[in-house]
């Protein structure tokens, strides 16, 4: 009976070690992405892998794509699992305060990206509408210098609060420089290039004098470049400003002698190893800020290099010249 005593304790005690640290005393913690398809978050997530190992991270990664209910049930598989951080970039931000307010009441913290939501103990990303702002600030003074009045096509994702935010920002860049110019039409792109290139074909049917594109994503911009191509205009008379420079698209629109002149880059992977960072904080009972802010910048070809280096066919981030972009926290 002694016997059976003490290995039932043993037991117990063990299965204690197993809980929000990780099986190894690590700190656990677990993200649902919403979309691993898209380049964007396949290099968060490839940085936030290579920054949780560096920091000894126990990181577990999922993925809904795309659908709600399958972002819920991985959350909760998660927190049955025994996650301290629960990291959440939202299919549907307005669906998910129920899980924000599961997972506290689990003694979790929780951290989103992209969007914010309710409760949650920060969110890790971009000030959207200040960085469309910075775009808006480039084109239009990019416009002055060139000479152009701008007739303008926006390639948008209302269904998405930052991506509106994007949008508004940009807007009211324009409606503060005293530019004259012409908002042509804005459409929805849904984010997606072959989705972007149909609605913009629409549009430049409709407004073929637009000579400026902005796009909220690299997709967006780059669909609507290719439209104004088989649409048969005159692309030197095309000014293209994109936002993201998510990867290999945007690096090879930017850098390769096209419309495509500036884009309002959000360092996907910066944005990859701060969540880990974040979670790293949050799990030493750290107090952070509700917004934990990642930079961004209007990069052209000509500073394209300051943030970027070249390594085999591609580039890397060069995460020292981003952190001194970094707001004061």
């Amino acid at each position: 009976m002694k016997k059976l005593t003490v290995f039932l304790l043993i037991a117990v005690l063990a299965g204690l070690g197993c809980g929000r640290g990780g099986d190894s005393g690590k700190l656990k913690v677990g993200y649902v992405v919403n979309y691993m398809s898209h380049e964007w978050y396949q290099n968060i997530c490839t940085a936030a892998r290579q920054r949780a190992a560096e920091l000894g991270v126990d990181l577990v990664i999922a993925d809904a794509n795309l659908d709600v209910a399958a972002q819920i049930s991985k959350a909760e598989n998660l927190i049955a699992q025994g996650v301290k951080v629960l990291v959440l970039t939202p299919v549907d931000a307005k669906a998910l305060d129920a899980l924000v307010r599961q997972a506290k009441e689990a003694g979790l913290y929780v951290i989103t990206e992209s969007n914010p939501v309710p409760g949650s103990d920060t969110y890790v990303g971009i000030d959207n509408k200040e960085s469309g702002k910075k775009a808006g600030r480039w084109y239009a003074e990019y416009a002055k210098s060139n000479q152009i009045e701008p007739q303008i096509l926006i390639i948008g994702l209302p269904n998405f609060e930052d991506c509106r935010l994007r949008v508004e920002g940009f807007k009211e860049a324009l409606a503060e420089s005293g530019i004259v110019y012409t908002i042509a039409q804005e459409v929805d792109g849904q984010g997606l290039k072959e989705k972007a290139f149909k609605v913009a074909q629409d549009a430049l049917t409709a407004h073929p004098e637009v000579n400026a594109i902005f796009g909220i994503n690299d997709d967006s911009t780059t669909g609507g470049m290719a439209a104004y191509q088989a649409a048969g205009l005159d692309q030197t008379k095309l000014t293209a400003i994109g936002f993201g420079l998510e990867g290999i698209v945007g690096q090879t629109a930017l850098l390769g002698h096209t419309p495509y002149k500036a884009v309002l880059a959000m360092f996907p992977n910066f944005v990859g190893l701060s969540l880990v960072e974040a979670a790293v904080a949050l799990g030493k009972g750290e107090a952070l800020p509700p917004h934990y802010e990642t930079p961004t910048i209007v990069l052209t070809p000509e500073n394209f290099t300051t943030y970027y280096r070249q390594e085999g066919n591609g580039y890397v981030m060069n995460f020292d010249a981003i952190r001194r972009l970094l707001p004061a926290r």
